[in-house]
């Protein structure tokens, strides 16, 4: 099998602060170069009060980057090299932000959800923590790769509550893993075997809270692009209320 070309054109990405919030603490990156053949991408959804979440965001979101663009990443051909990076970055990012929060005893520890991908020719590798979330459209059909790490989702999973409730239950904000606040975190990473014409998304929740998986398949689907998708989705959020930040990252191979 011939391995796959990613390029600026396959990749796009927005952030919206919604209808309701003051503040964005969204963010998202992606590193794609004509030349190189892997790709870095990954969006991060801040927690924390008194704006504390935009910094964690941020400051995870510039750890992760920082040391794609310091290693030699970007044209490896290791596939056991490719796979540890997220595990090591968000690791590093992790004990960036715990310790800025230890020495500020922060009442309230900033934090950051994040899920965040790397794209080989062949493959791809997810890690993420909190509710932010891959997908995958193949042949017209959307499947989560990632399962939230959070309250509500570990009710259903339990059979305690059934998933159409979980969307209202009053603790559906609550997020069981989250970059920041404690000193080991539990990062849960998978690789998946890439195939042509896959789309691939990542996106916060302020994305999935107004949109149900179908919704997000058919504009998935429908889109020429990934910036048309990106658009129609954040549109489609905003037409849904708008409740809170929302960021929308899109690969189509």
């Amino acid at each position: 099998m011939e391995g796959l070309k990613i390029k600026h054109a396959n990749v796009g990405g927005d952030s919206h602060i919604g209808l309701v919030r003051s503040n964005n603490e969204d963010g998202f990156v992606y590193r794609v170069s004509d030349s190189a053949k892997n790709l870095f991408v990954a969006v991060a959804d801040g927690i924390g009060g008194h704006e504390g979440g935009g910094i964690a965001s941020e400051l995870c979101l510039q750890t992760l980057t920082t040391m794609w663009r310091d290693s030699n990443l970007p044209d490896s051909t290791s596939k056991q090299r490719l796979r540890r990076f997220l595990p090591s970055a968000v690791t590093k990012a992790n004990r960036r932000i715990f310790s800025i929060n230890k020495q500020c005893g922060i009442q309230h520890p900033m934090g950051t959800t994040i899920v965040a991908g790397v794209f080989s020719p062949y493959e791809l590798t997810v890690a993420h923590a909190g509710d932010s979330r891959c997908y995958r459209l193949r042949n017209g059909i959307l499947e989560p790769l990632t399962r939230d790490h959070s309250y509500v989702s570990d009710l259903v999973r339990k059979k305690l509550i059934r998933p159409e409730e979980a969307k209202d239950h009053p603790f559906a904000h609550i997020i069981s893993r989250s970059v920041g606040p404690v000193k080991d975190l539990e990062l849960e990473t998978h690789s998946f075997p890439l195939k042509k014409r896959d789309r691939y998304l990542f996106c916060t929740d302020g994305l999935t809270i107004h949109l149900n998986d179908y919704e997000i398949e058919t504009i998935l689907y429908d889109a020429p692009d990934p910036h048309y998708a990106v658009r129609n989705l954040l549109y489609a959020a905003l037409r849904g209320g708008g409740n809170d930040n929302v960021t929308v990252l899109c690969v189509f191979l």
